[in-house]
């Protein structure tokens, strides 16, 4: 009767089933990471509308509103990443302010009130950078490259 060697097959098996493995745990992590990306700028755009909306009658509206944005923004960059690539943008009724000046002439003083029905909106967009880079990851990554929200509220 013949003998069959099957010395090293499992050692095989495991290396083969490691790798599916490892793909399924790595991916589970990359997507985490981009839920919680997501949801940290989605909470900042949200705080930014409510703080943008809130500063009729203030000298440095645009100021405060990037300013609360980038302290809610905090958990997923350092300030200094986030200042450099993040992308801002708010509006008043439709038009764009991005200065102080322009922002406050749009939400109007303290004794008159903008239009009734004004809304205060923030858009930002924030390169999504994957936990695990590395060229391989990147080209063959099905996540974004860059998320995007934006968040409005009616003007105080």
């Amino acid at each position: 009767m013949k003998t069959i060697h099957q010395a090293g097959a499992a050692a095989v098996e495991f290396a083969l089933v490691v790798l599916i493995f490892l793909a399924l745990v790595l991916g589970t992590v990359q997507f985490g990471w981009l839920l919680y990306s997501y949801v940290v700028l989605t909470t900042a755009a949200s705080t930014g509308a409510h703080v943008l909306a809130s500063q009729r009658g203030y000298s440095a509206p645009y100021t405060n509103t990037k300013n609360a944005i980038l302290a809610a923004a905090a958990p997923i960059a350092s300030a200094t990443a986030l200042a450099s690539n993040m992308t801002i943008s708010m509006t008043v009724g439709g038009t764009s302010c991005q200065s102080d000046a322009l922002c406050s002439a749009a939400l109007g003083t303290g004794s008159q009130a903008p239009t009734a029905g004004t809304q205060a909106s923030v858009s930002i967009s924030y390169p999504f950078v994957p936990m695990a880079g590395g060229a391989l990851v990147v080209r063959a990554s099905l996540l974004p490259t860059a998320l995007q929200t934006s968040m409005s509220e009616l003007v105080q």
